[in-house]
């Protein structure tokens, strides 16, 4: 299709990006990390792009809609302009372009990142939506799901949380910013494949924590990574979960708990989690949450496997314990 096309320079950045509606930043920033798209120079080293090149863009951001980082994106790219020409797609990269989900790759730079997020937290503060959307996109373009969720929207949060605390910012803009950023997890988590991969994992926040958007933010990093994940949301009775756990016999629980209160809760609750029922096996218990960072004593109250500082430690951590269990987990269903 793309060779179809004409490859005349004759559009500007500014006309390619309101074609695409692709940022300009971002697509050039496609073009100095991958050599794509390929636009000429005008004697003055300005960019011309042609009808090839806006198709390219409009393509590579369809495929980072759909979940692929935009190296993966390029990858898939390269090798349907190698199958075009005959050749084969090497071997390395079947994997990559395959499994998406389960690739970790991060091409921003913690200083981009870093910029993202201090533009994102001014364009919240301002209700600003449209400006919001306009750089999550842009940063999940060139840096990907992980990046997003643990370096653009959580920290972003916590700062505007923080600021409220201090009494620097309202409430309103504080409840703004946070139904900002469910709204983007939750459509993260709704584009992945949550309801396969290994598990199934029950994740929830225990009874009286509606503080769920961390525990969200892992969901969608382990869906992504191959793992099936129930997720029940905040403030989920024990009687609940415990009628869950039969059902589908989850090798692994993920509960979640920020304050004191809630902790506490948390701690009661293990041992009915870690009782047999109907000849089951006994899942591995892993929790988080805010609190056990701030207060990594309180680890120690809790009889269960401690899943990290953030969604990526927690992909990290889960990897090693289904490396590791005893027996393989079969899901039950009524019959």
């Amino acid at each position: 299709m793309f060779e179809r096309l004409s490859g005349e320079p004759i559009y500007n950045t500014s006309a390619v990006a309101r074609r695409t509606g692709v940022p300009a930043d971002t697509f050039r920033a496609w073009e100095r990390r991958y050599d794509l798209p390929r636009p000429d120079r005008t004697s003055g080293n300005q960019r011309l792009y042609a009808e090839r090149d806006i198709a390219t863009i409009a393509w590579l951001r369809q495929q980072t809609a759909s979940g692929m980082t935009i190296s993966q994106a390029v990858a898939l790219f390269r090798h349907h302009e190698d199958a075009a020409a005959g050749a084969s797609m090497p071997v390395e990269l079947s994997h990559d372009i395959s499994f998406p989900r389960h690739a970790v790759h991060t091409v921003q730079t913690p200083t981009e990142m870093g910029a993202a997020t201090e533009r994102l937290i001014a364009a919240l503060r301002e209700l600003d939506g449209s400006t919001a959307d306009r750089i999550v996109d842009e940063a999940l373009a060139v840096g990907g799901v992980d990046a997003i969720c643990v370096d653009l929207l959580q920290p972003a949060l916590r700062e505007i949380g923080d600021q409220w605390h201090r009494g620097e910012t309202s409430v309103s803009i504080e409840h703004f910013a946070s139904a900002f950023v469910e709204r983007k997890l939750a459509a993260l988590f709704n584009q992945s494949n949550r309801n396969q991969g290994r598990g199934p994992i029950v994740a929830a926040c225990v009874a009286g924590e509606r503080h769920a958007l961390g525990l969200l933010a892992t969901a969608v990093l382990l869906s992504r990574h191959g793992f099936r994940i129930v997720y029940l949301g905040a403030d989920l009775p024990l009687t609940d979960l415990l009628e869950t756990m039969d059902r589908l016999a989850p090798p692994m629980v993920l509960l979640s708990a920020s304050r004191d209160d809630t902790v506490a809760t948390l701690a009661s609750w293990i041992p009915a989690l870690k009782a047999a029922r109907d000849d089951c096996p006994i899942p591995v218990i892993a929790y988080g949450g805010s609190i056990f960072a701030a207060s990594p004593e309180l680890r120690a109250r809790i009889d269960g496997v401690f899943l990290g500082l953030d969604a990526r430690a927690s992909v990290v951590n889960t990897e090693r314990v289904f490396a590791n269990l005893p027996v393989v987990h079969e899901e039950r269903r009524p019959v």
